[in-house]
Parts: structure tokens; sequence; C-alpha cells
């Protein structure tokens, strides 16, 4: 399977908890990967995108969850 896939599979997964856990964790990278963009550490600017889109995925999710109960 590829990446995306099992990332959106992962995802797909999670309760609420875990979700808002995971949403947390990624926003604190999103924050660190800014902080290492303006030391000039980042080598692959493409983990930017991925990681906003990882957020709103999860973002998705929470919605979804949200609102079955």
């Amino acid at each position: 399977m590829s990446k995306l896939k099992d990332s959106r599979k992962r995802i797909a997964d999670l309760s609420v908890g875990e979700a808002q856990n995971e949403l947390k964790d990624l926003r604190l990278k999103l924050f660190n990967l800014r902080l290492q963009q303006q030391r000039g550490e980042v080598k692959n600017s493409r983990v930017f995108a991925e990681t906003r889109k990882d957020i709103a995925r999860l973002l998705h999710r929470l919605t979804i969850l949200e609102n079955e109960q």
C-alpha cells in the first residue's frame, strides 16, 4: 500500500481522544519545522505540505466523529 493510503487508514481508525493527541503532535511538528526553516536546517520543504494535509485530514475526522455523537 502507498504511504498516503496507510496514513488515511490510520486516521480513519482513530478515536476522538487519539485524533486530538495526534493533531496536537502534528501542530507541534509544523511549529518546529517553521523554526528549523528559519535557521536554514530544512532540506525537504515538501514536509510542510504533507504535515498540513495530515492536519486537515485529522480535523475532518474529528468533525465526522463529533457529528456522530
